[in-house]
């Protein structure tokens, strides 16, 4: 039954929980279009043209000098740093399958700004239902690709994104600041291997 409603239902209810997430944080999906691949390649990029265009004065690029708000919980000493530099910290595990590149997925999530302010959730929608996507097709910032890649069913974690692998030097004004980084809990509600579906 789950798996029928995901699969039916997918592209409708894509089409509805996708539009708040897309104006608080994405604005113009148009502009995220391109593959993971190529977001992956373009971000370093992205982070190196800010570098030598000089950074403005008093933003913090490095998010071990960064100060986040206390009820956040962000200890970067208890995550894992990727290459790229996403922190990733397994809250709570999960089972099955881990999700991977055209998987279908259903992932509740909130985020937050370093100071604490939230800027959406999953869980705040009517109805409160998980974020449908197809893990490597649903135009999505890269540090969010690359945190709930590799999620098993039911697994929670939370995910601090470097602002170049969130919305970069131009952020998503007025929910995101410039050069602003992102913290993430996300938990894999749904989740479809792809050719399953």
């Amino acid at each position: 039954m789950r798996r029928n409603m995901i699969s039916n239902g997918f592209r409708t209810a894509a089409a509805l929980l996708l539009a708040p997430l897309a104006l608080a944080c994405a604005g113009d999906a148009g502009e995220h279009a391109e593959s993971d691949a190529e977001g992956a390649q373009e971000a370093p990029e992205a982070a190196e043209a800010a570098e030598s265009a000089g950074t403005p004065e008093g933003v913090i690029t490095d998010l071990r000098e960064m100060t986040f708000a206390e009820e956040l919980a962000v200890d970067l000493d208890a995550m894992e740093e990727t290459d790229s530099g996403l922190f990733i910290q397994v809250l709570q595990g999960g089972s099955g399958p881990p999700a991977g590149y055209g998987d279908e997925m259903g992932v509740h999530y909130t985020v937050w700004l370093p100071n604490g302010s939230k800027v959406d959730s999953s869980h705040d929608h009517d109805p409160p239902e998980p974020y449908p996507l197809i893990l490597g097709s649903t135009s999505l910032i890269d540090g969010w690709v690359e945190g709930v890649t590799g999620m098993r069913m039911g697994e929670r974690r939370k995910l601090v994104l470097p602002y170049d692998l969130a919305y970069g030097t131009e952020g998503r004004p007025p929910a995101i600041p410039a050069y602003s980084p992102l913290v993430f809990e996300v938990e894999l509600a749904d989740h479809i291997p792809a050719g399953e579906g």
